[in-house]
């Protein structure tokens, strides 16, 4: 099916909460919303949420959550267009850590990420949206397991 990018359904709200996200300053709860989107793949147990940030200088941080695992990335958003002319989103991920315990799946991973930015419009509708591209700026890096 892939991943698809939506509001969170009122029947994953439970689900959503048991993931146990952190904001952006580590603060457990990621606030949820009736507005609160992600990028989810039901089939894989896989799911992008953005976290905050991107204020100041600071980087947009990312939570990608994988049956159990939450990869939490730095990314920066680039891109062109505007509403008349199309707008064309580039997702660069700037910061890749990965857990220990599933570093073996670092390719599988990185695949899925690049998935799942490709389906994020970042709250562009989707009558302006001309093209999504994803690009990795750095190399994974393995973190140790808590």
């Amino acid at each position: 099916m892939g991943f698809v990018y939506e509001v969170v359904p009122e029947e994953d709200r439970e689900f959503f909460k048991s993931m146990g996200l952190k904001d952006c300053w580590g603060r457990e709860g990621k606030n949820l919303s009736e507005y609160t989107e992600w990028c989810a793949d039901r089939e894989k147990n896989a799911y992008l949420v953005g976290i905050g940030g991107g204020l100041h200088e600071m980087p947009y941080f990312y939570d990608f959550w994988w049956n159990g695992n939450t990869i939490r990335m730095e990314i920066s958003e680039g891109g062109s267009g505007n509403y008349e002319t199309g707008v064309d989103i580039i997702w660069i991920i700037e910061k890749l850590p990965i857990p220990q315990k599933v570093w073996k799946n670092r390719d599988e991973i990185m695949k899925m990420i690049e998935e799942a930015f490709s389906v994020d419009s970042s709250g562009c509708k989707k009558q302006f949206l001309k093209s999504i591209s994803v690009r990795f700026d750095c190399e994974p890096e393995m973190e140790e397991n808590e």
